[in-house]
């Protein structure tokens, strides 16, 4: 009888979640689930012993962390967040109040913080803070095995270009591996816009996730073929399958190339409509480096970051000079779109304060353009740092999920009134600065037609408004792929809102992630949205697929997507654009 050993390996093909683009294939080294950590549990005596062996503990992780992130140019702000998290009072104080009024062991107070504060973070609707679950979790075991001394790691030594498997990964354990040796990653769980998502696209490693049953088919060494475009997996492949896909690499290979040679080449149909695609950016961002993608401007800066990466309030003084420095990296004249303060009531800066109470879900609460209302000392000192800077440039701002024309006007107010304010004291600005309304919400969409009457230009944040449409979390496994941008409730939506900031005679652009494939790109343009915003690395592939069309051709694959959808899935309807669009 022929041996086990001798059968040859079985060929199978997975489909996941595609979220960093490119092909390759290698050898795959399948990481070992991690240990569990044993967490002991008994009385203490001596509280104030073992508050300093958690502070040492402590102090410890964040080393390890600066040196983390110390290697990092892009995703830097990944272990800032982390780092911030570390120096949160509350955090810190939940782990001590456990020590001191129950008197228990470090680990244990760690745990415990642990279960209280993921929980809370993994209920939010927004997904930087679902993120946070995540980080809480990596953080408080980083912080457990320091306070054992038993700091083990699943990084293994690649002598040779690997592909990673694995349920999960987490930024660190990534970065603990030697890079040029990591060809691509798949994992079980994970998101497109989880930190080691975005870590992958920022270091420009193919990655697909979402595969149910991975380590059930794959093993370590077994030859794998990863498209992270398309999500495809191919286990151990025929040898015509490997010549396929090596035809398929040399293809993107060569579209690579000819990419990075278009991207001074304007956003134009192939009939010469000119179009405009803009770069979303954060504090992060060289914004020196995002005119070489072949931006037309900064569509969405996220001005939250700013107060992420200080750890606290930023100054009206330093935020002026944050807007004036990227405005004077940007070309002159383009346009830079910012964001006002777009962040959650759970909020707790390095310096103790807490922007409000805690709330149940902060997410369906007082949130964006709810909490600058709420709070108008901060909406003024960003409105007069965005209104100093605007005399250097093109220089936008736009309020975050309007859900009512009475925020819109209350926004509007503020805004008039530190007009008034800096004209008095004669400090510079540009007095017709111009005003957007971000739509995020269905409310907004329902009335985009008042909101367009008030304000002078419109944003589509797809992001929000596909979870908050579909009630489908797109950072939840079980639900991601109900989080479909060409589902037609969300495309009515968007087009009712297109369709009234044009009967307004304003701009109306789509900033959200859906933005950034070509395929939903080429429709949302054809449904009359005036630009796009999406991540700089995106900007030549999305223009050169809207070069391949003419205006005749974007309307009509517009008029007949909308004209087909009724009773289709939004799986179907992105299929049917997708026959029609040639990236």
């Amino acid at each position: 009888m022929e041996s086990s050993a001798d059968c040859p390996p079985v060929m199978c093909e997975l489909c996941g979640l595609p979220v960093s683009r490119g092909c390759v294939s290698g050898r795959a080294v399948v990481l070992a689930p991690p240990t569990e950590i044993n967490v002991p549990e008994f009385t203490i005596d001596d509280c104030q012993a073992e508050i300093d062996r958690l502070d040492e503990a402590i102090s410890k992780s964040r080393s390890q962390l600066l040196n983390l992130s110390a290697e990092l140019n892009a995703g830097r702000e990944i272990f800032d967040g982390m780092l911030m998290m570390l120096d949160d009072p509350l955090v810190l104080q939940s782990c001590r109040d456990e020590i001191t009024q129950y008197r228990v062991n470090a680990e244990l107070a760690v745990k415990r913080m642990t279960e209280k504060f993921s929980n809370l973070f993994a209920e939010m609707d927004d997904p930087y803070l679902r993120e946070r679950a995540r980080d809480v979790r990596d953080i408080s075991d980083r912080i457990i095995r320091n306070l054992l001394g038993r700091f083990e790691s699943r990084s293994r030594t690649l002598s040779e270009p690997s592909i990673l498997v694995s349920d999960s990964i987490s930024p660190a354990e990534l970065l603990s591996f030697s890079r040029p040796n990591i060809l691509g990653i798949i994992t079980v769980s994970g998101s497109v816009t989880s930190h080691v998502a975005l870590l992958a696209r920022a270091f420009g490693i193919p990655s697909v996730t979402s595969i149910a049953g991975l380590l059930a088919r794959v093993s370590d060494g077994d030859f794998l073929l990863l498209d992270g475009t398309s999500g495809r997996v191919v286990v151990n492949p025929s040898a015509a399958e490997q010549a396929a896909f090596a035809l398929l690499q040399e293809r993107a290979r060569l579209d690579a190339a000819e990419l990075a040679a278009e991207c001074g080449r304007p956003a134009a149909t192939a009939d010469g409509r000119q179009l405009k695609v803009l770069a979303n950016t954060d504090a992060n961002t060289p914004h020196g480096a995002v005119a070489a993608t072949g931006a037309d401007g900064i569509g969405l800066y996220r001005s939250e970051y700013l107060w992420l990466s200080l750890n606290r309030t930023p100054t009206e003084e330093e935020q002026t000079a944050a807007y004036s420095a990227m405005l004077r990296e940007v070309p002159a004249g383009q346009p830079v779109v910012i964001r006002m303060l777009d962040i959650g009531g759970d909020k707790v800066m390095r310096d103790g304060r807490r922007m409000q109470d805690p709330e149940t879900n902060p997410f369906l609460g007082n949130r964006s353009i709810r909490f600058l209302l709420d709070n108008p000392d901060e909406f003024r000192r960003q409105i007069r740092a965005v209104l100093r800077a605007s005399s250097g440039g093109n220089l936008r701002l736009m309020y975050p999920m309007v859900s009512t024309l009475e925020e819109l006007r209350a926004a509007n107010l503020l805004v008039e009134d530190c007009k008034s304010e800096l004209q008095s004291m004669n400090v510079p600005f540009n007095p017709d600065i111009l005003r957007g309304s971000m739509v995020e919400v269905p409310s907004a969409a329902l009335i985009a037609d008042d909101l367009a009457k008030e304000c002078d230009f419109i944003s589509i944040g797809t992001n929000d408004l596909i979870q908050y449409t579909l009630a489908a979390d797109r950072q939840n496994d079980r639900v991601a792929r109900l989080y479909q941008p060409t589902h037609p409730a969300v495309l009515r939506l968007i087009k009712r809102t297109i369709d009234a900031g044009n009967a307004a005679g304003i701009p109306v652009s789509v900033c959200g992630e859906c933005a950034a494939d070509p395929v939903v790109a080429s429709l949302l343009i054809g449904m009359g949205a005036t630009s796009l915003s999406v991540s700089p690395s995106l900007i030549p592939l999305v223009k050169r697929t809207l070069r391949s069309f003419t205006w005749s051709g974007l309307q009509a694959l517009a008029c007949d997507t909308l004209d087909m959808m009724s009773g289709k899935t939004g799986s179907e309807v992105y299929q049917f654009c997708k026959e029609r669009v040639k990236p």
